[in-house]
């Protein structure tokens, strides 16, 4: 076996390992969501109303947090592979101190604006006191939301994907058994041809929203925990409370882009549900079913992704761009591959997958066609997902939030405006130019990582070193 081979099945083996339970846990997840909206979806108009209306405030919420753990697992990764245990240390000690101040600053602006918010996202009058109460009981659980974020993004760039799996989808699972019993009203149930009554608070919105509430203070606790007492890592929380500027300001700056970034697509997904919502309620219909059942097809990606931070934030910090070149370059032609499998399914067995969410055959045949359209996007889309987290672990922030921003709003929007008003397309046209947004998003993102220019921003080269890095046993194409 040659050098490279040897070098590439390392490398392979390596993410492999990383990314296993990461995608299990992103597949169990939807799995379990799935099952979590067939629950709320018997509360009847006005409760799936109130719980679907927050979608937007909650998707804000959570695309903050996500972006707080990007600027300090980025950290520990770099510390990681330098070899610095004292500030991998530093780093997860203001890690516990940066979950209680957002968690507790999210918390307190969400339950200030917990009636204005539902209403300002189009929730009608009667829908309205439902939606704020769902909101309120969920966001209680904020600052756990916050320490599970960030933790879950520290363990995995610490090389420990198995602690998120297990502790995120014990959450999915506490939260549908307290659906169970917290949605519905005591009835009466035939099990095993004998009638049992189950108990049941009959809470409708309010008791989906406890549940999660309770799921996701669980997970938080949880990941905080684990990540404290990690190995040779280990810290004690006394030790959290005072300030490290230095690492704070590398958290805002890793960070912020990314919540822009975020926010940026959150509201364009916004402008795009409102588009689709003046088509008429089939073309809505289908339009959510589609993209429910579409991301299905991505989520290898983002399992891929968690293992490209870690494995190139590693590399970055142990100062080796060979290392990081191929383990950018591994993830994304793994994604790839393994989306245009997906991809190829989605086309193939569109028409049954929409059929799982809807029996109106009018609905099913739009939302087929919306499947198929969007299939030719996965593979590429795939590695936009992976390849952004890899530019991230190398501190090349700026760049996914600049496409992101541009795509969604220079391109996504504006298009599908177009190909919907003035093409005629429908429902189509929105579906069409998200492929194409979709397809040039990940286009950049790897002529991005093959130009090199994530070296400059992470140290591995300077500007006075145009020059590629030489061939060696990362050349894995």
């Amino acid at each position: 076996m040659s050098l490279l081979e040897s070098a590439g099945q390392s490398h392979l083996r390596r993410m492999w390992r990383l990314s296993w339970p990461a995608i299990i846990e992103q597949i169990l997840a939807i799995m379990v969501s799935y099952a979590d909206t067939a629950m709320v979806g018997v509360l009847g108009a006005a409760g799936t109303a109130a719980v679907s209306v927050n979608a937007a405030a909650i998707w804000l919420l959570n695309g903050f947090l996500m972006s707080v753990g990007v600027g300090y697992s980025v950290q520990v990764s770099h510390a990681i592979g330098a070899g610095d245990d004292e500030r991998v240390r530093q780093v997860v000690r203001q890690g516990v101190l940066a979950a209680a101040v957002v968690g507790l600053l999210a918390l307190a602006v969400y339950q200030l604006l917990a009636g204005s918010l539902p209403r300002w996202l189009g929730a009608e009058p009667d829908v309205l006191p439902q939606a704020s109460l769902y909101l309120r009981l969920y966001t209680l659980a904020a600052p756990f939301v916050a320490a599970g974020s960030i933790f879950s993004a520290i363990l995995r760039c610490m090389g420990n994907t198995k602690t998120p799996l297990y502790f995120n989808t014990t959450a999915n699972v506490i939260n549908v058994i307290l659906n169970f019993f917290l949605i519905y009203p005591t009835r009466p149930a035939s099990v095993l041809g004998r009638t049992v009554t189950i108990p049941g608070a009959g809470l409708g919105a309010a008791g989906a929203a406890t549940a999660s509430a309770i799921a996701l203070t669980f997970a938080g606790v949880a990941m905080l925990a684990a990540g404290v007492r990690q190995g040779r890592f280990r810290i004690a929380l006394r030790e959290c409370r005072r300030p490290d500027g230095s690492i704070i300001r590398q958290a805002v700056y890793l960070g912020v882009p990314t919540a822009i970034e975020r926010a940026t697509i959150n509201l364009g997904q916004i402008a795009m549900t409102a588009l689709v919502a003046s088509l008429g309620t089939v073309s809505l219909a289908a339009h959510q079913i589609a993209t429910t059942a579409e991301g299905v097809c991505y989520l290898p990606a983002y399992g891929i992704s968690y293992a490209a931070v870690a494995l190139v934030g590693q590399s970055v910090g142990a100062r080796s761009r060979t290392e990081a070149g191929a383990y950018g370059r591994l993830a994304g032609w793994l994604g790839f591959w393994m989306c245009l499998a997906t991809g190829a399914a989605l086309f193939v067995f569109a028409p049954q997958l929409a059929a799982l969410f809807n029996t109106d055959p009018l609905v099913v045949a739009e939302a087929t066609v919306m499947l198929r359209i969007v299939a030719f996007a996965e593979p590429l889309f795939a590695v936009s997902i992976i390849l952004f987290g890899a530019l991230r672990g190398a501190r090349d922030v700026r760049f996914p939030m600049v496409v992101g921003l541009a795509g969604m709003w220079g391109l996504r929007v504006p298009l599908a405006f177009a190909l919907v008003y003035w093409a005629k397309l429908g429902l189509a046209g929105v579906w069409i130019a998200m492929t194409i947004e979709l397809n040039l998003r990940g286009l950049l993102s790897a002529l991005r990582w093959k130009s090199g220019a994530w070296e400059l921003k992470c140290g591995l080269r300077s500007s006075a070193t145009a020059a590629p890095p030489p061939a060696g046993p990362d050349e894995l194409q």
